[in-house]
C-alpha cells in the first residue's frame, strides 16, 4: 500500500486546491446566513428602479414553468424561475441570478409588465449557491443551463470531499511522526460530533 503514497499525495493536494474556491463560497454562506442582521445593516438590499414595459402576447405553454421561459425569452432576461403564480388576470413569478432578484408581474388583459428588481450584493449570492440545488420547489429547480452546471459541480465538490476525507486518513496513517496526534484529533473530533448530536437529540 505504501508503494501508493506519492500518487495519492499528489491527488489529494491537486483536489484539494481545485475545490478550494467552492468550499469558500459554502464557508461565506453558512456564516451570512447565521449572521443575517449583521449583513443587512452593513450591506443593505438595494432596490434598482422600476422597468414597465408591454408584451405583445403571452406566449402560453404546456406548464406554468414553459410559459414563464416563454416570457423572459421574449423579455431578454435571464436566469432560474422560481415559483410561478398565476390566476385570471396576472402571471407572476421571480427570476434569480446570484446576486439579483427580478419579479416579473404580467396584467393578462392589458399585456402590461411590471419588472422589479433588487440587487442583493455578492455575499447573498453565496447564500443562492448554498440553497440551490435543494429540496425546495423541486419541480421548478435546475431549469436554467447556469443551475444544471451548479448543480453537477455541487454534486462533484462533495465526491472530491469525501475523496480528500478517505486520502486524508491513508496519508496520516503512514506519517508515524504524527500518528499520536492524529489519533487525538480524530477523537476530539468524534466526541464533538456525539456532543452535537445529543444536544440535537434533546
Amino acid at each position: 500500500m505504501k508503494k501508493y503514497y506519492p500518487s495519492v499525495r499528489n491527488i489529494h493536494l491537486y483536489f484539494g486546491l481545485f475545490i478550494s474556491p467552492f468550499v469558500l463560497i459554502f464557508s461565506i454562506s453558512a456564516l451570512v446566513l447565521n449572521h443575517t442582521d449583521f449583513i443587512n445593516k452593513t450591506n443593505p438590499i438595494k432596490n434598482l428602479p422600476d422597468i414597465k414595459t408591454r408584451i405583445d402576447k403571452i406566449p402560453y405553454d404546456t406548464t406554468d414553468l414553459q410559459t414563464a421561459k416563454g416570457i423572459i425569452k421574449k423579455l431578454g432576461i435571464k436566469g432560474e424561475i422560481d415559483y410561478v403564480s398565476q390566476n385570471d388576470n396576472q402571471i407572476s413569478f421571480p427570476v434569480i441570478l446570484p446576486g439579483l432578484t427580478t419579479k416579473i408581474k404580467i396584467n393578462k388583459q392589458t399585456k402590461e409588465v411590471l419588472i422589479t428588481r433588487k440587487e442583493e450584493g455578492s455575499l447573498r449570492a453565496t447564500n443562492f449557491l448554498h440553497k440551490m440545488p435543494g429540496p425546495h420547489n423541486v419541480k421548478l429547480r435546475g431549469n436554467s443551463l447556469f443551475m444544471q452546471n451548479w448543480k453537477i459541480v455541487a454534486d462533484l465538490v462533495v465526491y472530491i470531499l469525501l475523496f480528500l476525507s478517505a486520502s486524508g486518513i491513508f496519508l496520516w496513517y503512514f506519517l508515524k511522526a504524527e500518528r499520536k496526534l492524529g489519533w487525538v484529533a480524530i477523537i476530539f473530533g468524534a466526541i464533538s460530533f456525539t456532543g452535537l448530536l445529543l444536544l440535537l437529540l434533546r
